[in-house]
């Protein structure tokens, strides 16, 4: 048979296969690896047309914070997972501070640390020089950069960086019972060390014949705030001493404690306990106090009406606040630093003044927190000017990674002293002997 005669049935059998291969071709999925195979998640398709899939990331944050401020901290945090529904935040709240620091510093050697912590600011630094810590600096930028307290931003630096972003400020002030002080031949509080000898001793003289139960006592000392301590002898020594770094206890200001527990009586009362205080201040039985902004403004109006606040200098201002900052172990740092921005932004801030009276660590939002609140409560102008002015050397401690073991220790030994300066300064004598 000749080839021309099998050309129509090559021909006829090629467009059947063409045909064939035609209708199978529209019953087949062709993209079933990217779309059938992907785990029930429907790639999202950018204009681009490259299909990408969004991928949800778990961040973890421990706080320590008063059940009412952890509150609100949840409840923004919700509304930020809202928001931000890719992120997914587990928040935990260590009410026990005690043991805190050296917890999260095991768990930071081990690379097991929360993506984000808040730390007391005394921390924040230890932990970055250890290693620990990633710097904020791209998240403190612009305007962010700009509205903040410059003596809070000092301390969080180190070597270049900045290691935290400012949350929570409580700064000690010293006060002064004015009617005290006027028996003592003063106006306005004593400057200098010998000043408030020559006050003490006028008034514990013209006081020498009072029955018991209406003692004057001369400062207060709470065993639960070391924080006193250290302001007092900053205020007293104009700030020559560097107590801060708590290395010992200089004989200036042994000299000082002992002069003063032998002149007369030193209170014993928790800064929040305000009836106690409201008490002594109202009867003229107290010359001196050092207490957080907070719990000033918590005392009454008529215990408030005689104190004078000294407005010169706020010693310390960033030792009763806390900031957050992030794990060096994080592999979340842009999801934790969006976290930051949120609960530190102005508005959070406003609604924690609002909701908690907790003092914001901007400086724009002073204006708006005299307009909203009804009470005066809020910091006068010269507070915000104190803690804007340019940052003294005498304001922050070394860098040292040993700095929170020391303040534990100096903690405990104050505590068991019980208001007693003899004890106390027996006992970091005693623990700097077995050194």
């Amino acid at each position: 048979m000749s080839p021309r005669k099998y050309a129509p049935l090559i021909i006829g059998a090629l467009l059947l296969t063409a045909l064939l291969l035609l209708y199978f071709s529209r019953s087949v999925s062709w993209n079933w690896n990217r779309v059938n195979h992907s785990d029930g998640i429907t790639p999202i398709e950018p204009a681009g047309g490259q299909r990408i899939t969004q991928l949800s990331t778990d961040l973890y944050v421990n706080v320590s914070l008063p059940s009412a401020d952890y509150a609100r901290l949840v409840e923004r945090t919700e509304r930020f997972m809202l928001e931000y529904p890719h992120i997914q935040v587990d928040i935990s709240n260590e009410r026990n501070s005690a043991g805190r620091y050296e917890h999260l510093l095991t768990l930071s050697n081990q690379g097991t640390a929360p993506d984000v912590m808040l730390l007391d600011n005394g921390g924040v630094i230890p932990l970055a020089v250890k290693g620990l810590l990633k710097p904020v600096d791209s998240l403190m930028t612009g305007e962010v950069l700009t509205d903040q307290l410059p003596r809070l931003m000092e301390t969080l630096k180190w070597n270049g960086y900045l290691w935290a972003v400012p949350y929570r400020i409580n700064p000690y002030v010293v006060a002064w019972n004015k009617e005290l002080l006027a028996e003592g031949g003063l106006s306005e509080p004593p400057k200098q060390w010998d000043a408030f000898q020559s006050v003490v001793e006028k008034i514990t003289s013209a006081r020498a014949s009072l029955e018991p139960g209406q003692e004057l006592y001369l400062m207060n000392f709470s065993p639960d705030e070391l924080e006193q301590l250290l302001v007092w002898s900053n205020r007293m020594s104009g700030g020559k001493e560097r107590l801060i770094n708590l290395h010992a206890l200089p004989d200036p200001l042994l000299n000082r404690l002992t002069w003063m527990q032998s002149a007369g009586k030193v209170s014993a009362i928790p800064s929040h306990r305000s009836t106690e205080l409201n008490e002594l201040i109202e009867q003229q039985r107290l010359l001196m106090l050092i207490m957080p902004w907070e719990e000033l403004s918590g005392l009454s109006q008529s215990a408030r009406s005689k104190l004078i606040v000294e407005q010169q200098d706020i010693h310390y201002p960033w030792l009763n606040g806390a900031s957050f900052a992030i794990s060096s172990s994080s592999p979340s740092e842009s999801e934790a630093m969006l976290w930051i921005q949120e609960m530190t932004s102005p508005y959070s801030s406003l609604k924690d003044f609002e909701e908690g009276g907790k003092l914001p660590v901007r400086p724009s939002l002073y204006d708006q927190m005299r307009l909203i609140t009804k009470s005066g409560d809020t910091p006068p102008y010269w507070w915000l000017e104190a803690l804007s002015a340019k940052v003294q050397s005498a304001d922050n401690m070394l860098p040292d990674p040993d700095w929170p073991k020391r303040w534990k220790d100096w903690s405990s030994a104050w505590r068991a002293a019980g208001g007693e300066t003899e004890v106390f300064v027996q006992k970091i004598a005693a623990e700097e002997a077995e050194e």
